[in-house]
């Protein structure tokens, strides 16, 4: 029998109670406590994504094309940005909060039971069940931390996908691009196709030899799938199957179009496989792609805020080039200013560097702590290194979001970054207070 809990609230405040146990790599209790629900996540087909950077964008990309195909999609994804609803969806919809509420009872009875799960453990078992029971014609699943030991790497997926790879939770996942890209290798399995995308050659050089030695079909960027790209982010795609010219992404920027072409050459694999998807839902699906916190302008009155939860050093390489495009084409005001927090868990990155890259586009840099369950680079931290790039300090995000706003002129941007655990509460604020999501070419 599951626990019940009085309402949302107390559900949530029982999850939340898992956070403090951290990371926990490894499959046996997501094994044990799936079996014990009748293995779920065997009930519908998948496609399994793990990467550095896209992740969400690639697994978005999909579920909006298959949707428009005509199939009833499930994705589950991480972190969410402002409320966990966010992670479990049905065809881009959010979990209600009362189906949300029944999840955490039935697995928190296994919990109390003797079963032992980590927070993430814990929504991914929340997942696999929901899908099951919304009977869901496939599933895209998003890795949370790395892929071989990850918690979602209990699948069997139809394909495989990794986006990209670059360091990052170093503490957890290695030091080095090889070390980093043999535990998203984990996420290959035996005869199954997998896409790789736009890799650096230390880490391909490491997915293909894992792939070989899994006998599973290679698929990658710019050798099996190329795109062209066009003005204003049109782009056309060449695939096994596939030759479209003209298409639109929903997400802004060259390194979005790279996880577009990622989405498109998994969409061909299934279309191998027999998945009647046609080039108006592909079209559809594109060009109707959004995903909360990346690549996102709002606007109020004439102020614009951009968004975009670049928090290691290719996320802010890949900003620095999307805003200095987007500044040339004249999508963009020439004045801006930025809105910059970091996490930092695992005490390995480089936030003076990450900063470093970006700053010189800015007037004005506003810095202050995150929220969220992960631990936060504090004020005190940034101290030492903020008058480098002529930078405020504010603990409180609301105060500094508030100040910046106060000092933007109709003709200036704020660029909020560096943490998706800033960008959830002040995207959440900012559509509190009217601003509305529109995409890059109605700036004008």
């Amino acid at each position: 029998m599951a626990l019940r809990f009085k309402g949302y609230d107390e559900a949530i405040s029982y999850l939340d109670r898992f956070q403090f146990h951290g990371f926990r790599l490894g499959l046996e209790r997501i094994e044990a406590v799936l079996k014990e629900l009748g293995d779920p996540q065997k009930a519908y087909p998948c496609i399994h994504v793990a990467g550095t950077n896209g992740k969400g964008s690639v697994c978005a990309a999909l579920s909006c094309v298959l949707e428009e195909a005509g199939l009833r999609v499930g994705f589950y994804s991480s972190p969410h940005l402002y409320k966990l609803n966010e992670r479990f969806r049905l065809d881009m919809e959010q979990v209600s909060d009362k189906e949300l509420v029944q999840l955490i009872s039935d697995i928190a009875c296994l919990v109390e039971q003797g079963f032992e799960l980590s927070y993430f453990e814990f929504t991914t078992a929340m997942a696999f069940s929901w899908f099951a029971r919304k009977e869901v014609d496939i599933a895209i699943i998003e890795t949370g931390l790395g892929g071989r030991l990850d918690a979602t790497n209990v699948v069997i997926p139809k394909v495989s996908v990794i986006t990209n790879i670059s360091l990052e939770h170093q503490a957890y996942l290695g030091t080095s691009l090889g070390d980093i890209a043999y535990e998203k290798a984990g996420i290959i399995k035996t005869g199954i196709p997998v896409v790789i995308g736009d890799v650096v050659r230390e880490a391909s050089s490491v997915l293909m030899e894992v792939a070989a030695r899994k006998m599973a079909p290679v698929i990658a960027f710019d050798r099996d799938f190329h795109i062209v790209q066009r003005p204003r982010c049109i782009f056309d795609y060449s695939g096994a199957r596939l030759e479209l010219q003209g298409l639109s992404f929903g997400l802004y920027g060259g390194h979005q179009l790279s996880n577009a072409a990622v989405c498109l050459a998994a969409i061909e694999e299934l279309i191998t496989q027999g998945v009647d998807i046609g080039e108006n839902a592909i079209r559809c699906g594109l060009s109707r792609t959004f995903w909360p916190g990346r690549s996102e302008l709002f606007v109020k009155e004439g102020r614009k805020v951009f968004f975009d939860g670049a928090h290691n050093m290719a996320g802010v390489v890949a900003l620095k080039k999307l805003l200095l495009a987007c500044r040339s084409d004249r999508l963009l005001p020439e004045r801006m200013s930025l809105l910059w927090a970091c996490s930092d868990e695992g005490g390995d990155k480089d936030i003076s560097g990450l900063l470093r890259e970006i700053a010189p586009l800015f007037q004005q840099i506003v810095i202050t702590e995150p929220v969220g369950p992960r631990r936060p680079v504090t004020i005190e931290q940034w101290q030492a290194a903020a008058w480098r790039f002529n930078a405020g300090l504010e603990k409180e995000w609301e105060t500094a979001l508030a100040c910046l706003l106060e000092d933007m002129g109709e003709h200036s941007l704020l660029v909020v970054s560096g943490s998706l655990y800033l960008i959830g509460p002040v995207r959440k604020r900012l559509m509190d207070q009217g601003f509305v999501r529109i995409p890059f070419d109605g700036v004008r």
